[in-house]
């Protein structure tokens, strides 16, 4: 698709500063963004597209009663969607962002060779790395401000019950990247000489997500605004060492070529 650098002006009156109701007030949103930049051939299309499929997940979960507290699951759904909506909305209006993970992602719009799955990985990266530990640090501190053990226990089993959503997730995410956004390198995550990529990668956001709720409870425990500062830093600083690995790892740009060529080097 072509990366745009303009800015759909009707694309920008999409998103408001308003906290989604819920998993399906989320992927209710994701969805109009993503189909709104999708007709301008934005780049920016590709994250939401890619989120909403998770988002689905989450939605079924709650539906079959996945979450033991899906209050809990709601709110953190809702909190986690608004703070990527306000980071689109600044890059929309030609704003600058408030991590430099989220800079260096949107700073990919435009630029030529980006593949789709970079595009994606960039925004689950920042989204991961960076917000999720604001919005589960604010959620438990509405939810559970004296920090009860059992509570919080049930907490952190619904927050590790998304894991295997995103497993689940994963082959939809990749065909699409490949069927939507012509990318050339997803199909490199999934079949059967793809299964130890893919499997890695989960491994990895697994991580990340693990980090991510030792963070939320360094920011619950931090001793005043400085204390809360540090923790917020290490997360910048580790946000974006991730970002610029996955915008510009050097590999890419001949793997993305050489996986172009394939297809016209057999049907020589």
């Amino acid at each position: 698709m072509p990366l745009l650098m303009e800015t759909p002006a009707h694309a920008v009156n999409l998103v408001c500063p308003r906290t989604p109701d819920g998993p399906e007030g989320v992927l209710a949103a994701l969805r109009e963004v993503s189909g709104a930049l999708r007709e301008e051939g934005d780049a920016r299309a590709i994250f939401p597209d890619v989120y909403a499929v998770i988002t689905e997940g989450v939605v079924a979960g709650m539906s079959t009663g996945l979450f033991a507290e899906p209050e809990f699951m709601s709110r953190l759904a809702g909190r986690f969607a608004a703070r990527y909506l306000e980071t689109l909305s600044w890059s929309l209006s030609g704003l600058p962002q408030d991590c430099a993970a989220w800079s260096i992602a949107y700073a990919q719009v435009g630029r030529p060779g980006v593949a789709a799955i970079q595009h994606a990985g960039l925004g689950i990266s920042a989204h991961i790395n960076f917000d999720l530990a604001l919005g589960v640090a604010e959620v438990i501190g509405e939810l559970a401000p004296e920090r009860d053990p059992a509570l919080m226990g049930v907490f952190k089993r619904d927050y590790d019950a998304v894991n295997p959503i995103l497993e689940t997730a994963m082959p939809r995410v990749m065909r699409l990247l490949a069927e939507r956004y012509g990318c050339p390198l997803s199909p490199l995550f999934t079949g059967p000489l793809g299964g130890l990529t893919g499997g890695q990668a989960l491994a990895v956001v697994a991580q990340w997500r693990e980090q991510v709720w030792r963070n939320a409870l360094g920011l619950l425990e931090a001793d005043g605004e400085a204390g809360r500062r540090a923790v917020v830093d290490r997360m910048e600083l580790d946000s974006r060492v991730i970002a610029l690995l996955v915008a510009g790892p050097p590999l890419v740009g001949p793997a993305v070529a050489l996986a172009r060529r394939v297809p016209r080097l057999l049907a020589a």
